[in-house]
């Protein structure tokens, strides 16, 4: 078997009644397969971008044979409606000749659930993503982090569950929410034990209380407390911000990402422990094995490394992940401009946003603005975050989205982030996202060094002739 990327033999086919669906679901449309892929059975473990059944990994995993959509968790998530796009999901399941997917079970559990504290707020500008801690551990969010909190932002205290990968440094998280569901035990933490006293261990800077009254599912015995172990606890707090006691502990939340001998199976998270001497990664706690019968889809082999998020898609063979596709998952464009008028022969799941193409797959995640509910087919105003496609001879195609935002208003001020294409002084045009841009003598001049610059970000308008430059800048 020698599987392609879902995402790339998904083509959908959007009429506009269709895109008002997609604004609800993050998914959807008619599919078509090309060849390869996951045939029969298999895994699929990640963000999940829409519903209308549930699409994970761009798939849309149809749910009607699970009795009741049940979700087997143990988090205060009990049926597909509970889950939201963001919460990292492991599907159990059949694929389709045509690329869809027939779920047989569903698998969620939080990675974290608790108080928020030591906030630190994105910098957009700086393109550096925000942080905070949960008991004791460390957790970046970023743009494709979804974010659904009391308020739209973090504030010191707040209740949250995390869904999220776990990285050199910490987490990365993929949901964040207000917790609005009673649970058995509200707290739950994970991470690698660093100390171990007679009746405590340590996590981070967060001790745990064990006793009696301990439950360990699954595998882990007491035994298994010892220095290094990964595990996974869930309990209460013996006082407010102290000691956690536990109520249940079991080996950490790795096992989602695990398989069988034999399985086919694909997952998301980022890079962790390259080795590429030996062509080998860590994934989730899983070891990914390549090699050069591996595609690389969408980005060079070379630019694999450490905290990147891809998609892998492969066998369990030995223990280990026998990578058969490695697809980018991080985006490497933005545009935040109005929608324009489509361009002439373009397909049914492609937006003009800005003058850049950007098409939508099922793996697109779509959220709103200030809870608007406003459809996509008829938002005025979007900020795209995508990965840039090229076409054979190696110039831009289009922009493949990732994330898409539902602005509320058009100001009439666009943003766009890409490779530079060409610039022509003489001319005084340059070429971003296949948007030809002009700019006059004083923007081109306001900071000299983007010409050497692989990526620009430039602010633009729409004129009546094309778009005009108001800014530019290196984003290297």
């Amino acid at each position: 078997m020698n599987p392609v990327s879902i995402k790339k033999r998904l083509t959908l086919v959007l009429t506009p009644i269709t895109l008002g669906i997609l604004a609800a679901c993050g998914g959807g449309g008619g599919t078509s397969i090309a060849d390869g892929g996951i045939r029969g059975t298999g895994s699929s473990v990640g963000p999940v971008s829409g519903f209308g059944s549930v699409f994970v990994n761009g798939v849309k995993f149809e749910t009607r044979d699970i009795v009741n959509q049940r979700v087997e968790s143990n988090d205060g998530i009990s049926t597909e409606s509970d889950l939201e796009k963001g919460m990292i999901l492991r599907i159990e399941g059949e694929w389709n000749k045509d690329g869809s997917g027939k779920a047989e079970a569903l698998k969620y559990d939080d990675t974290f659930r608790g108080p928020v504290t030591d906030i630190v707020l994105p910098d957009e500008s700086a393109g550096t993503p925000g942080s905070f801690r949960i008991l004791g551990q460390s957790i970046n969010y970023d743009s494709r982090t979804v974010l659904r909190v009391t308020g739209g932002k973090l504030t010191e205290g707040m209740k949250v569950r995390v869904s999220a990968w776990r990285t050199a440094n910490g987490y990365r998280a993929s949901y964040i929410g207000s917790v609005t569901t009673g649970s058995d035990f509200p707290l739950e933490l994970e991470g690698r034990i660093d100390e171990v006293q007679l009746d405590k261990f340590r996590i981070g800077d967060q001790w745990i209380r064990g006793g009696q009254n301990v439950s360990y599912p699954g595998d882990l015995t007491i035994n298994d407390i010892v220095k290094g172990a990964l595990v996974e606890v869930e309990g209460r707090f013996l006082s407010e911000g102290g000691d956690v006691t536990a109520a249940e502990i079991r080996f950490s939340d790795d096992r989602r990402f695990l398989g069988d001998e034999g399985d086919e199976i694909e997952i998301t998270g980022p890079v962790q422990s390259l080795n590429v001497s030996g062509s080998t990664f860590s994934l989730n706690g899983v070891q990914v094995v390549y090699d050069n019968d591996t595609e690389f889809d969408d980005f060079a082999r070379s630019r694999i490394a450490d905290g990147l998020l891809v998609q892998v898609e492969g066998e369990i063979k030995s223990g280990r992940l026998h990578a058969e596709e490695i697809e980018l998952y991080e985006g490497n464009a933005e545009v935040e401009a109005a929608v324009l008028p489509p361009f002439e022969g373009s397909a049914e799941n492609e937006l003009n946003v800005g003058g850049v193409r950007v098409r939508i797959t099922n793996s697109t995640l779509i959220d709103r603005d200030d809870d608007d509910q406003t459809p996509l087919s008829e938002a005025k105003f979007l900020e795209v975050e995508g990965i840039e496609q090229k076409d054979a001879n190696g110039d831009f195609s289009y922009v493949e989205a990732l994330n898409i935002e539902i602005e509320s208003e058009d100001n009439g001020e666009y943003e766009l982030t890409g490779q530079l294409t060409t610039d022509d002084p003489n001319a005084k045009i340059l070429t971003v996202l296949g948007v030809k841009i002009t700019y006059d003598q004083n923007v081109g001049s306001e900071n000299e060094g983007w010409r050497d610059c692989t990526v620009v970000s430039v602010e633009y308008q729409k004129v009546t002739d094309g778009f005009q430059a108001t800014g530019i800048e290196c984003d290297d």
